[in-house]
């Protein structure tokens, strides 16, 4: 660890040395302001002040080596170090006035040997006082490492900087080979391939506008400017025709133009040897670098904030789970509990001595000869009314009709209590019913939202050098795009967004390039207006290789408008297929209206996300409540695509088929009909399904046409047509022909078949 920490300190120190000198040597006559600017600043900021004093000292006397510059850097070190060491001494804080001040201070011995020069004077102490607090706004950029997200007066500083250094490196030769082409194409190159057209025009300009302050002409400018243009237009990963490209361009400014006085191979030399380079770089340092400068400019806190989100609605939605389960336990602890048969016995035996015999006058008579057996008559005839619904003369014992002066009434009383009693019982049982209900969606949806939970319980992880490989794919098929954003969540399903211009034919293109730069087959699932109304957001998941496709034919029976049969084909979530038949008892419209909001309660649910289990338990008990017979046949094909698993579950409804390969596969019907019972119990049936597997669905009206499964096997069997739609209609017309062409039923064929994309 403290080799990793001594190897960046000399890195960050020997990089800072060799900006001394460039800065050092930005000035043609005297010593610059820059450097001196650099040194205050460095120490402001709070960098090795013993290392500075070396680094300003030697970079002064190497750029102009003489006594009398000796004299002013000498001082400028000097007065820089009284200053730190005394508020270092004193234990304040040094502010930017005393610095500045200090600074300025420090001038004295150049303001002597160059008080005959007063322009010149002037111009040299303004430009170091911009100077220092460009320094120290770069530095302090660089020191809280969040370079790249910049505003305005941070962009204006490091582009001054830049500037300085290209004036600094204008004039450094080593023999005919020219440092600053060197860098300036290094830069380029660099930033071209991170794909920051801004960027690199921006420092491009800034660097070559140094050089031309020192050549006193415009053509560095000019000609940079077109190496860049060229070299632009390729980014990663065509290293080469990037490098190629700025040596065409600079040939033909060459040849052409001759912009640095003689075509010769000095001028090419710095462009390809910096090329060499640049392709020598890994795509991974560059990748990485392009990371670092996307994320941290403008996208890290969005992401960030994207995570944070996913963490604290988890939270929430376990809350409001626990908030559902709790109004479950209250709703199945609220239900009122049904009296047992002696109980009930009992309390109306009660009811009746105390308002029938109350004010009998042979009240006392009675209890004083007959006593218990009284009682237990009266217990015996409730417990007749109460299995028989009600009691009449011939039920009463004979000894009791002899001796009871009020039968009449007796019977009365017991038949009225046995019959409000049914009444209160029948409505208990409905209020009950609703109350499990209801604590069973509750139940629902506590676990619905505890499995949400559990799907975004992980932080999404992104992907920007992938991102910045389909902006650039995009970009060269001439699609405007703004932003792409590539995750990848706790299934390590890949999913994208990509914010583009809205055109006709968008999706088809987006598709293409993101799975050509992702190796994988994409699709659109969803497209939604951006924020900017020239731009919609598209959202892409990863496609499944199957697909399916899909045959229905239909008859109503006799002459009826309306079916009683209905029918469901929806794409749910993650290339899901619901695929379901609800045959309503009866025909028509009444059949027709309960057969659809079967169906759609049961849509509605899956789409939801709810399990098997409480969809069929809850659409069976609103329809239970219901006092009239409301039942219906169900037959639902769950068809996951990317498992390759068909789900089947049936609740009265018939068999059904699975052709593959030639043979056919029967799937067993079985269980009453939804809403029959207070509970369901469906038959479930579970099968893998391949390439150009074909489902079908039928109902009752088309199994009962050809009386047995064999028959229809054999037919299905024979049918040589893979065409879903086809296959309905033979299944249709075939039943109708062994009816003699008559729909004794209503009639539907429900067929599927699965496919492998191209």
């Amino acid at each position: 660890m403290k080799s990793k920490i001594n190897s960046k300190f000399i890195l960050k120190y020997f990089a800072l040395f060799f900006l001394t000198l460039v800065i050092a040597n930005s000035e043609a006559k005297g010593l610059s302001p820059f450097l001196f600017a650099l040194f205050f600043a460095c120490i402001y900021v709070g960098l090795d002040e013993k290392l500075l004093s070396i680094f300003s000292l030697v970079s002064a006397m190497v750029v102009a080596p003489t006594l009398e510059n000796f004299y002013i850097a000498i001082t400028v070190v000097a007065v820089g170090l009284i200053m730190y060491y005394l508020h270092r001494l004193i234990k304040k804080r040094l502010r930017l006035v005393t610095l500045f001040i200090c600074y300025l201070i420090s001038l004295a011995t150049y303001i002597y040997y160059n008080l005959a020069d007063l322009k010149n004077l002037i111009f040299y102490i303004l430009l170091g006082i911009i100077s220092l607090y460009v320094f120290i706004v770069v530095i302090q950029l660089f020191e809280k490492k969040n370079c790249f997200k910049l505003s305005l007066d941070e962009s204006i500083c490091a582009l001054f900087t830049v500037a300085v250094i290209g004036l600094g490196l204008s004039e450094v030769y080593i023999f005919e080979f020219s440092l600053y082409r060197f860098v300036l194409a290094l830069i380029i190159f660099i930033c071209v391939s991170i794909g920051s057209p801004i960027t690199t025009f921006s420092l491009t300009l800034s660097f070559a506008l140094g050089v031309s302050l020192n050549e006193f002409s415009l053509a560095s400018m000019a000609e940079f400017s077109l190496i860049a243009l060229f070299a632009s237009i390729f980014s990663l990963p065509h290293k080469f025709k990037i490098v190629l490209m700025a040596i065409i361009a600079e040939t033909f400014i060459q040849l052409y133009f001759n912009m640095n006085g003689l075509a010769n191979v000095y001028a090419i030399l710095p462009i390809l040897i910096a090329g060499l380079i640049f392709i020598i770089i890994p795509n991974k340092v560059i990748n990485s670098l392009s990371d670092i400068v996307y994320v941290k400019r403008s996208e890290l806190s969005s992401r960030n904030l994207i995570n944070a989100t996913r963490k604290s609605l988890r939270r929430r939605l376990s809350e409001l789970s626990n908030v559902f389960n709790d109004m479950k336990n209250l709703h199945l602890n609220m239900i009122k509990r049904q009296l047992n048969k002696e109980e009930l016995i009992a309390m109306l035996t009660r009811e009746i001595t105390s308002s029938c015999c109350k004010d009998c006058i042979d009240k006392t008579r009675c209890t004083r000869s007959i006593g218990a057996d009284n009682k237990s008559n009266l217990e015996s005839l409730v417990e007749v009314a109460v299995t028989k619904g009600k009691i009449t003369l011939l039920d009463i014992p004979s000894g009791l009709t002899n001796r009871c002066a009020k039968i009449n009434n007796l019977i009365t009383l017991i038949n009225h209590l046995v019959d409000e009693y049914s009444q209160y019982k029948s409505m208990l049982s409905d209020i009950n019913n609703v109350k499990i209900l209801l604590a069973d969606q509750m139940g629902a949806v506590s676990k619905l939202l505890l499995n949400i939970g559990d799907e975004i319980d992980t932080n999404a992880t992104f992907d920007v050098s992938r991102e910045n490989k389909i902006i650039s794919r995009l970009l060269s098929m001439n699609i405007d795009c703004k932003e792409v954003l590539l995750y990848t969540e706790k299934n390590n399903d890949l999913s994208a967004v990509v914010v583009s211009k809205t055109t006709p034919n968008n999706s088809a293109l987006i598709e293409k390039a993101v799975g050509d730069c992702l190796k994988l087959p994409m699709r659109v699932v969803n497209i939604t207006q951006a924020d900017e109304s020239e731009y919609s957001s598209y959202s892409l998941k990863r496609r499944s290789k199957y697909d399916c496709v899909f045959g229905l034919a239909s008859c109503n029976k006799g002459h009826n408008d309306e079916s009683g049969d209905c029918h469901s084909i929806i794409r749910l979530a993650s290339n899901r297929f619901l695929l379901a038949l609800c045959d309503g008892m009866g025909s028509g419209q009444s059949a027709h209206k309960m057969s659809a909001m079967t169906l759609g309660l049961i849509e509605n649910f899956y789409k939801a996300g709810f399990d098997n289990d409480i969809i069929l338990e809850s659409v069976n008990k609103l329809l239970a409540i219901n006092n009239q017979e409301s039942y219906s046949t169900l037959d639902v094909c769950l068809l996951d695509l990317n498992y390759q698993i068909a789900d089947f579950i049936k609740v009265g409804a018939p068999f059904g088929l699975i052709k593959r390969d030639g043979n056919v596969e029967i799937v067993n019907g079985g269980a009453l009909p939804i809403g029959a019972l207070d509970s369901v119990s469906p038959y479930t049936y579970k099968s893998a399904v391949t390439t150009k597997d074909i489902v079908i669905m039928a109902t009752d009206g088309i199994t009962d046409a050809f009386v047995t499964q064999e028959n229809m096997i054999e037919f299905v069997s024979k049918i040589a047509n893979n065409n879903p739609q086809s296959i309905a209609e033979a299944i249709l017309n075939e039943a109708l022909r062994l009816n003699d062409m008559y729909a004794k039923d209503d009639m539907t064929v429900l067929v599927a078949r699965t496919y492998l994309k191209d």
